[in-house]
């Protein structure tokens, strides 16, 4: 059921009054707390956002979401430096806690305020009830109360639904949004800066005692919704999983809004649903047609454009910027059949160079095609004919006195350790299942003598890695009989492995001085991979995804082009990194639009 009885803890979560509160005219002494303790409060809640996996459906997998994340990633790195400071006896709080203060505060409403409500209203069940108590005869008895946060304009859209448990003598039940200066001794709608739906005639009130007619009315039993897009600036209500239409228009997003109910006889109970649990209304379906809007808006503003005569040719100048793309990593082959297939369809003629227009010299083309076979053979994980490559056409890549050619040169060294790693892995599994089908098949007899022909292999492998003078045997490193260490193939396995380790050894001796914490942490890492039978799916299975020879070929194809003083990212590049930073900045500014949009830097979307 999207409504739940079940009382739920969320610990001290309020708001301090605001200054037009009527907590203060309380008859229940007992939920006023001194004026300090609520600030304290305030600062607890604010100052970690929601975590992401507590996030209502429909925000989920979003850019609001990602931008939670990245704000909790900063908190715990900020977190992290006081407590070095204080270590350090360095008195630089201020400044952090400054710095703290200009983060966007991305909290959502979970519960309802009880500081900041009607003296008619209680809240009960966690603060997610409430029960009118007030005599209910005039209008001047009307109560309501906001939630605990305001609405993020960072959301794009919010939504959330409450639950008529009750409807009293009348159901002068009321559902909206205010902002937090309105008093809550009226019913959503009725003042400025206030905006509701009503039960008791479906009537719907705009910053006015008048209301106009919007929807049906709602009784008990009844779950009704609302909802804010940030987009559009409008409002609309649900009832009962069925959509209304836009109630409100030209909100003033730029404010702070509370979700805001009221009541106003006696009986009335309702309990809401702030996105802890499912929704009645299909949120998230509403949503993506939302996205399919705004795409659709863009692609009708390209084509007026063409229309208009704009002399801006988005298709030639979009394939100049895959073509560059494509020259810059090296994709020769597929370069060629791009310039074919964009003559043919478009008639244009593009040139095989990094700009697309002019025509590559023969140094820039056999530029090309040497990175190109650099690239493959990272890619096909031979790291040592990459290296040789790399040496022969780009000396200058590999001198040591370089910083830059320093730093690719490691992370060559140590992709080769994982690959040699991974081979011999997969010699093992290879061997496993040949021998397989032969132990399956045989006699008893036969099987004697394979198992006892077993056991000497085994043993003899044991006693060549016990007396094996590298520190990375048994009983050095502590590995168990699940690693590679302890392979049963006999000599042949023993020799590569050895191998392995040597060249292991190397690395360590090698980079013994280096004291940078990232070469002692990518050592660690490389080295641990011994630990595992099928480094694949262990715990460092990420060490050996192919994904890693795509990222460390692009990486030295950036950094040979740059040694050569060319521009070290391809403009396309450029361009959706700009993009991506241009849409999360408009987001963080509460720009409805950018908000709807799709994170450019989530791996799901991608």
């Amino acid at each position: 059921m999207p409504f739940t009885s079940v009382t739920r803890s969320h610990g001290l979560s309020i708001n301090s009054p605001s200054s037009n509160t009527s907590a203060s005219s309380s008859s229940s002494s007992r939920n006023v707390l001194p004026l300090h303790l609520l600030q304290s409060a305030k600062r607890r809640c604010t100052a970690i956002p929601v975590s992401p996996t507590h996030l209502p459906v429909y925000l989920q997998n979003t850019l609001y979401a990602s931008l939670v994340r990245e704000q909790q990633q900063q908190q715990q790195q900020q977190q992290q430096q006081r407590q070095m400071q204080r270590r350090r006896a360095i008195t630089e709080d201020t400044a952090i806690m400054a710095h703290e203060r200009k983060l966007p505060d991305l909290c959502l409403p979970s519960i309802w305020n009880r500081h900041d409500k009607s003296r008619h209203l209680e809240v009960e069940n966690g603060g997610l009830d409430l029960v009118y108590t007030g005599p209910g005869k005039t209008e001047t008895h009307a109560a309501s109360v906001r939630s605990n946060f305001p609405i993020r304009r960072q959301c794009g859209v919010y939504y959330y639904e409450i639950k008529v448990l009750s409807k009293g003598e009348d159901g002068f039940i009321g559902i909206g949004f205010c902002s937090g200066k309105n008093g809550l001794d009226r019913l959503p709608g009725w003042d400025n800066d206030s905006w509701g739906y009503h039960g008791d005639d479906g009537h719907s009130f705009e910053e006015s005692g008048t209301g106009k007619t919007y929807g049906p009315r709602f009784t008990t039993g009844d779950v009704i919704g609302c909802g804010i897009n940030m987009a559009d600036k409008t409002a609309f209500y649900t009832k009962n999983g069925t959509y209304l239409g836009i109630a409100f228009r030209s909100l003033k997003t730029s404010m702070h809004l509370y979700p805001c109910v009221g009541l106003r006889t006696p009986g009335e109970h309702v309990t809401v649903n702030f996105g802890q649990d499912p929704f009645v209304f299909d949120i998230v379906h509403y949503v993506k047609e939302q996205k399919r809007e705004i795409y659709q808006n863009l692609k009708e503003r390209e084509e007026l454009g063409e229309d208009m005569g704009s002399t801006f040719d988005a298709g030639e100048t979009m394939d100049r910027l895959v073509m560059s793309y494509l020259v810059y990593q090296g994709y020769m082959g597929t370069a060629k059949a791009a310039l074919n297939n964009i003559k043919h369809a478009s008639g244009r003629t593009l040139e095989l160079s990094h700009s697309g227009t002019a025509k590559a010299d023969d140094k820039e083309e056999e530029d090309m095609f040497k990175r190109q076979s650099i690239r493959k053979a990272i890619l096909h994980g031979d790291i040592d004919k990459a290296i040789e490559l790399a040496q022969t056409y780009f000396p200058e890549c590999m001198d040591r006195e370089n910083p830059v050619a320093h730093d690719i040169m490691f992370e060559l060294k140590t992709q080769k350790f994982v690959e040699m790693v991974c081979e011999y892995s997969q010699q093992v599994c290879e061997q496993q299942q040949l021998r397989s089908p032969s132990l399956s098949g045989s006699s008893d007899d036969d099987q004697m003598d394979i198992d006892q022909q077993e056991s000497t292999r085994k043993k003899r492998g044991r006693q060549s890695n016990t007396s094996s003078s590298s520190p990375y045997n048994r009983r050095n490193n502590g590995f168990t009989d699940s690693g590679l260490v302890l392979s049963d193939e006999g000599a042949t396995n023993d020799r590569v492995l050895k191998k392995i380790m040597d060249y292991g050894q190397e690395l360590r001796y090698e980079y013994r001085h280096n004291s940078s914490p990232e070469v002692e942490s990518r050592l660690r890492e490389i080295f641990s991979l011994l630990a595992y039978s099928n480094p694949s799916a262990g715990r460092m299975a990420y060490l050996v995804d192919i994904s890693k020879r795509e990222q460390l070929a692009t990486k030295l194809n950036s950094v040979m082009l740059t040694l050569q003083h060319r521009p070290e990212e391809p403009p396309l590049e450029r361009i959706y990194r700009q993009a991506v930073v241009t849409n999360r900045q408009l987001a963080l500014m509460g720009h409805g639009k950018s908000l709807l949009l799709p994170d450019l830097k989530d791996p799901q979307w991608l």
